[in-house]
């Protein structure tokens, strides 16, 4: 089974031949291998071929003296060396057409690995022609090297057909819509988080909300385990967000709702479509009354509400308010 490494080691005399003895001792074949080097420090990734599983291979690793190891289940194409790989992609997503977001998550490996000690996702932001940003995240953190091998993809693919004449950017502000959130989604989903404000995100989620926000994170708010996620879209970005789930006892189907809205899009009735759409969606799904919830110093959600023509009653639960909205047929 072909298994990719990603190790800290110290950059001194010796300190490989130590990791290929290791893997020599524990029946592990090295394929190849690459060195990112900073300061004292070196970052190498191997690629190896043995009988172990994951957990063994970080021990071995581990026991040889690296650090922050990280071991993936790998195909065989991950063997072909770095700038081959990268001279492939620029063909798939200039000939094949492959999305080159989808390009770059397979060469850049972000599928979640076995992290020993996991301490969140680092981020990628990557420039397109044009001033956009793509963002990549991973559990294992980004070399410098694939940081620039990343950027000077993008930008090669994205240069291509430069000569064509540009169509000229409309000069009206884009009209805010509500839709059904889907997977492709959850970059702009995350991005709207790392646009908040702490006392934003407190109000929606009554915690204080670390960031970067995780892949699965932005999975599980676009698409819940339980009910559903709706999304407001100004443009190109994700401006605001909000779930529904449905109660528990189907006898009494009542739903509760939780709602995001941008700092820069607050007092632009962003806040009021999604509360009409969310009431409009569960009365859909048979649903006799929906709760929306905040943190008690929230007034904006209530005025939402009202905005949207509800009557509402009002509850405090500790410092949750519950603003609990019955749906007439």
């Amino acid at each position: 089974m072909p298994w990719r490494v990603r190790t800290t080691l110290d950059d001194r005399p010796g300190i490989l031949a130590e990791i290929a003895q290791a893997c020599g001792r524990a029946g592990l074949n090295i394929v190849s291998m690459q060195v990112f080097g900073v300061a004292d420090r070196v970052t190498d990734e191997f690629v190896v071929d043995g009988p172990l599983d994951e957990l063994a291979v970080a021990g071995v690793f581990t026991e040889a003296g690296g650090t922050d190891v990280a071991v993936t289940r790998i195909d065989d194409g991950a063997v072909v060396d770095a700038p081959t790989r990268y001279l492939e992609a620029v063909h798939q997503v200039l000939e094949e057409g492959r999305d080159v977001e989808d390009v770059l998550r397979e060469l850049l490996a972000t599928e979640p690995p076995d992290v020993a000690d996991y301490a969140g996702h680092d981020v990628l932001d990557l420039v397109r022609r044009g001033g956009t940003t793509l963002r990549i995240s991973r559990a294992v953190p980004f070399t410098p090297a694939e940081r620039s091998r990343a950027q000077a993809l993008l930008s090669l693919v994205s240069d291509a057909g430069a000569d064509l004449p540009l169509i000229a950017p409309s000069t009206t502000r884009p009209i805010p819509l509500v839709r059904e959130a889907t997977l492709a989604d959850i970059d702009a989903v995350a991005a709207l988080h790392s646009r908040c404000s702490v006392e934003t995100l407190y109000a929606r989620y009554q915690t204080p909300l670390r960031m970067p926000m995780t892949t699965r994170l932005a999975r599980r708010l676009v698409v819940p385990d339980q009910g559903l996620a709706l999304v407001a879209q100004a443009g190109l970005d994700v401006v605001g967000h909000a779930v529904l789930e449905p109660g528990a006892d189907p006898q009494a189907p009542r739903w509760t709702a939780q709602v995001l809205v941008e700092d820069a899009w607050q007092h632009r009735g962003i806040g009021t479509m999604l509360v009409r759409q969310c009431a409009g969606t569960v009365r859909d799904r048979g649903g006799e009354a929906v709760t929306f919830l905040s943190a008690g110093s929230n007034d904006a959600l209530l005025r939402s509400v009202g905005s949207a023509g509800f009557v509402a009653r009002v509850e405090r639960h500790d410092d949750v308010v519950h603003i609990s909205v019955p749906l007439r047929r």
